[in-house]
C-alpha cells in the first residue's frame, strides 16, 4: 500500500529529487546580496579602486607628457598634497581633476619636501623644473607609488 502511494506521488509530481529552478535563482540571488555587502567590509573593492585610480594617473601623466610633444610647448600636471585633485595645463588652458570619491584616494610627495608635486615637460616630453620624482597614491591604509623618471619622464607603477 506505502509502495503505491509512493508511486503514485512521484508519477503526479515528477522527479521529487533536487530543486526547482525557483529555488536556485533565489539561492543565488541571496548570495549575490551576501558578497555586495560583504566584500566593501574585507577592503578588495577599496583595493580595485586604489588600482585604477593608479592607472589613470599615470595615464594623465602621459597625457600631459604626450600634450607637450604634440604642441612643442611646455605642459605641466599639479597633485594637490593631502587632496584628491590634480590639474593638467598647457598654453594658459587648464584642466581640473578629482579623483572618485568613493576611492577616498590622496596625493603625497615622497622626498621632496614640498606640499604639492610638479611635473613640468618640455616639448621633448622630458621633465624640467623639479626633474621627475615619486608620487604616493594613498587609499585607507593602502598605497602605490608612480615614478617619473628624471631624464626620460616615463612613469612607472611601483
Amino acid at each position: 500500500m506505502i509502495d503505491n502511494k509512493m508511486k503514485f506521488s512521484e508519477e503526479v509530481n515528477g522527479n521529487e529529487r533536487g530543486f526547482s529552478t525557483i529555488e536556485l535563482i533565489m539561492v543565488i540571488v541571496i548570495a549575490g546580496i551576501m558578497m555586495a555587502v560583504a566584500l566593501p567590509k574585507l577592503g578588495i573593492v577599496n583595493t580595485i579602486d586604489l588600482e585604477s585610480v593608479t592607472r589613470q594617473v599615470k595615464s594623465d601623466i602621459h597625457y600631459t607628457q604626450e600634450m607637450a610633444m604634440s604642441k612643442y610647448k611646455k605642459a605641466t600636471i599639479t597633485f594637490t598634497a593631502d587632496d584628491s585633485t590634480y590639474s593638467i595645463t598647457s598654453t594658459g588652458a587648464s584642466e581640473s581633476k578629482k579623483l572618485p570619491e568613493r576611492s577616498k584616494a590622496i596625493f603625497n610627495a615622497v622626498g621632496t619636501g614640498t606640499t604639492n608635486l610638479v611635473f613640468t615637460f618640455n616639448s621633448s616630453g622630458e621633465p624640467v623644473t623639479g626633474a621627475g620624482g615619486t608620487l604616493r597614491i594613498t587609499s585607507e591604509g593602502s598605497f602605490n607609488e608612480i615614478i617619473v623618471e628624471n631624464m626620460t619622464g616615463r612613469a612607472t607603477l611601483q
